[in-house]
């Protein structure tokens, strides 16, 4: 009677695999999540980090008001290059640290657009990729309670500083497209882990095959 002799990639292979191929199908879903969604996590803060340098540049007012925004995006920036070095080194990172990371990232944005005049500052629109990066790696309860937070807190900031009750249409229009970029990110989110879990059957299906024409 034949043996099947199944070899096990030793740690070198393992570790010259590429980044998303090194995720198990015994990983649950939400570090698979995590897993497909640090690139995009990472990229999108890089992008909103030099984005918010730029318009903290070309706006600037008073010199005291330019070292604060300049100090925050430094912040975003030193967080930014520890979740990049973790990517380089094929590591995924802790969900609290993602977690705490998105946090930093909103209240970054919120002194940036108190800064720049409230409901007048264009800085609002960093909102966006704020919560794209949280909807594509956390779950839709996690991404709900984040999304309303950063709408609640941006609507109180409008509320004082419109000066006008006519800007009411302007702010419920930013508000839909905060809730919009969060359906839109979970959306893809979902979409990736049913696409994962279909990967993830075929290629059991495909070994239980190898396996069984072993045998025979």
């Amino acid at each position: 009677m034949s043996q099947h002799v199944v070899e096990h990639p030793d740690s070198a292979e393992l570790e010259a695999r590429p980044f998303m191929e090194r995720v198990s199908v015994k990983d649950s879903p939400l570090d698979e999540d995590m897993i497909s969604g640090q690139p995009v996590i990472v990229t999108v803060r890089w992008i909103l980090i030099v984005s918010s340098l730029v318009l903290a540049i070309w706006n600037v007012g008073t010199l005291s008001d330019l070292r604060l925004q300049i100090m925050a995006i430094l912040l975003l920036a030193i967080t930014n290059f520890y979740l990049q070095a973790q990517l380089l080194m094929k590591k995924p990172v802790n969900r609290n640290i993602i977690f705490a990371a998105s946090a930093v990232d909103l209240l970054m944005i919120t002194i940036l657009v108190l800064f720049q005049g409230g409901f007048f500052s264009s800085i609002y629109v960093f909102y966006l990729p704020a919560i794209a990066v949280f909807a594509v790696a956390f779950p839709t309860l996690q991404t709900v309670v984040f999304t309303t937070a950063a709408m609640i807190v941006y609507a109180t900031i409008c509320m004082f500083t419109a000066g006008s009750s006519g800007e009411g249409p302007v702010i419920l229009t930013r508000l839909i497209m905060i809730a919009a970029i969060a359906f839109c990110g979970n959306l893809y989110l979902r979409i990736e882990r049913k696409r994962r879990e279909e990967a993830h059957l075929s290629h059991e299906e495909l070994l239980n095959g190898i396996a069984a024409n072993a045998v025979q």
